[in-house]
């Protein structure tokens, strides 16, 4: 009568756990039932419940007599370890008690600090053959057949109460198959996305550009001094020969006339010996001298000659002058070779493009280039990659960026010089699906590091 008694009992228990487990209104509820109340059929020392990740992964859900379970704890790290190793074995569907003898050495040296007891393995796992996760129960003493039996049967129904309470799960195939009309449409649509996502498309990137000079003729300062005066002024042409500007020549003006001066001076006191030596023969020693003192005065005022002429700059080319103001230039003292000005040909000119690192796309010589200037965006102006530089460097806004030289169509209206817009240059084809995702990855990649 007392085994009968016994018997009910446990019947009744377990109609009552599959009750609770179903009637949970949400997973913490159904976790708290499943890791507790199972004692009253099995008694453990721990209970532990465990589910799969949305991306397949062991996630430790509830531990008993915690109300939340720290999962960095040092014991719930080698507790996940252990259901990892056990999810990867062939019986992992099958309850039954874990031999630490079937284990890796690093998991055995784990098994003697954290438990060394008896530990049951108990999958939940449906009639659909889904496995959605376990109990893992840790007891102090070696548990019936019978009771792993009765556990089973209990894990059945808590796998059942567990996808009603968290929906079905079905797979891709059989959510495209439950209406063949249905079905047959949504696999088109992914199909179709597939192939969409998958065809190629030219990578391309945006950049600041400006009509600059192509190799335009350098003007700069032939001798230090300071500017007194401009010819020109900006974007005004100019001949060969046209005066664009002078330095201060005040200094050398006087230098000069002072080497004249010296110079005569040498040429009269030649002339005066030079009469004396005919009945002094002591005179007729220092001709050499005033000799070589003579061709040296000359050297001196040819010298300071050319530096009177050198103070007054002219074109060398035709073409048009380049420079800012005017007045960012009077009175600003220079050195050799300091740049003043450029002199262009307003027929020649090329697209200087600043391409920033984080657009940077693989660019190869001759890359097509479309230029969209501001004063005619609707009017895409034709050009070809001629330089890249490989080395970055600051743009005068601040921005690290790589400098790109485009040379323009020869089949167009040439702009004009120092215009400004916005250049889009191609590079090699890639699908979709990258031309899409690369900022975002890109992105991603530098803040997460995935």
């Amino acid at each position: 009568m007392a085994s009968q008694e016994q018997q009910i009992l446990l019947l009744s228990t377990l109609i009552q756990l599959e009750q609770q487990a179903r009637r949970a209104k949400n997973p913490a509820e159904f976790s708290f039932v499943v890791v507790n109340e199972t004692y009253r059929l099995l008694h453990y020392r721990q209970a532990i419940f465990w589910r799969h990740s949305a991306v397949g992964k062991v996630q430790v859900e509830a531990v008993s007599g915690l109300d939340r379970p720290d999962r960095n704890a040092p014991f719930l790290s080698y507790i996940k370890k252990l259901l990892i190793h056990i999810n990867r074995q062939s019986w992992k569907k099958e309850s039954r008690l874990i031999d630490p003898e079937e284990l890796p050495e690093k998991l055995r040296e784990g098994w003697d600090e954290w438990l060394n007891t008896f530990v049951l393995w108990c999958p939940l796992v449906t009639l659909d053959g889904d496995f959605p996760g376990g109990l893992l129960f840790i007891g102090e003493a070696q548990w019936e057949e019978a009771q792993v039996a009765v556990v089973s049967r209990l894990a059945e129904a808590y796998a059942h109460a567990w996808m009603a309470l968290k929906g079905p799960r079905r797979s891709l195939v059989k959510r495209l198959t439950r209406s063949s009309r249905k079905g047959i449409v949504q696999l088109l649509l992914i199909v179709l996305v597939l192939f969409v996502f998958d065809q190629p498309v030219r990578l391309s990137a945006l950049a600041p550009v400006e009509i600059v000079p192509s190799a335009p003729y350098l003007v700069s300062a032939p001798i230090s001094g300071v500017i007194s005066q401009f010819h020109v002024l900006p974007n005004q042409p100019v001949k060969k020969g046209d005066l664009l500007f002078s330095l201060d020549d005040t200094a050398m003006r006087n230098d000069y006339e002072v080497s004249r001066k010296g110079l005569a001076v040498v040429e009269a006191e030649y002339r005066r010996i030079s009469q004396k030596s005919f009945a002094d023969a002591q005179s007729r020693g220092e001709i050499r001298h005033l000799e070589a003192e003579i061709d040296r005065k000359k050297a001196e005022v040819a010298y300071m000659a050319e530096l009177l002429k050198q103070s007054e700059i002219q074109a060398e080319q035709d073409g048009i002058v380049v420079f800012s103001e005017v007045g960012d230039w009077l009175g600003k003292p220079v050195v050799v070779g300091e740049k003043i000005l450029t002199i262009a040909d307003p027929a020649r000119v090329e697209g200087d493009v600043w391409l920033p690192v984080e657009d940077a796309i693989n660019l190869q010589k001759g890359a097509e280039v479309l230029l969209f200037l501001n004063i005619r965006p609707d009017r895409p102006i034709e050009a070809a990659l001629r330089q890249a530089s490989y080395e970055a460097s600051i743009t005068p806004e601040g921005i690290l960026a790589f400098r790109l030289k485009v040379s323009l169509s020869t089949e167009q209206e040439v702009p004009r010089i120092g215009l400004r817009g916005t250049a889009k240059i191609y590079g090699k084809s890639v699908p979709f699906y990258y031309y899409l995702l690369r900022r975002p990855l890109t992105f991603l990649r530098q803040t997460l590091g995935i």
